[in-house]
């Protein structure tokens, strides 16, 4: 460390690298915590029910999602088939968001929809399959749905961003 007029010090390059390394860690680590503690209002939920297969529909502007889940002690199972309005999407990443008896978000897991089990790249179909297996966090009693995503952009169209997320306006 050298000393600079004025009593200041020079901290080495590594020891700054770290620390902007840390920043940034904590910086995502906060963002991924961003939808903690929001409210989801009455009829953008579903109540956690033992057993199943339990049928739900979940229609957007963007899309209609058919689904079915069932749980057997703390594990939940999703799986289903999305109808998405748009065709050549690039990322969709869609939001399991578990609520407690209050409704209010209490964690957050997100997932990706799949064409036919492959691997996600850019398709050229509106029409996914998913299959999700989740942990239920202590304390929940529903779960909501969210998303966003993306469309590619073409000769003739630009690039499509689309989300949804069920708190209350």
């Amino acid at each position: 460390m050298r000393s600079l007029p004025n009593g200041f010090k020079v901290i080495g390059l590594p020891l700054v690298a770290l620390m902007l390394v840390g920043m940034i860690v904590s910086g995502c680590q906060t963002l991924g915590q961003v939808d903690i503690g929001k409210q989801v209002p009455p009829g953008n939920s579903v109540a956690i029910q033992s057993g199943g297969p339990h049928a739900q529909t979940f229609q957007t502007d963007d899309m209609t999602v058919r689904y079915q889940y069932e749980t057997a002690g703390n594990q939940l199972k999703i799986w289903g088939r999305t109808k998405i309005n748009y065709e050549s999407i690039d990322v969709l990443t869609f939001h399991l968001f578990f609520l407690d008896s209050q409704s209010t978000v209490i964690d957050k897991q997100n997932f990706f929809s799949f064409l036919d089990h492959s691997d996600f790249i850019a398709f050229k179909s509106s029409d996914r399959l998913f299959h999700r297996d989740f942990k239920v966090p202590p304390g929940s009693k529903a779960f909501a749905i969210g998303y966003d995503g993306n469309t590619e952009r073409t000769a003739d169209q630009a690039e499509i961003d689309f989300s949804y997320y069920p708190f209350g306006q």
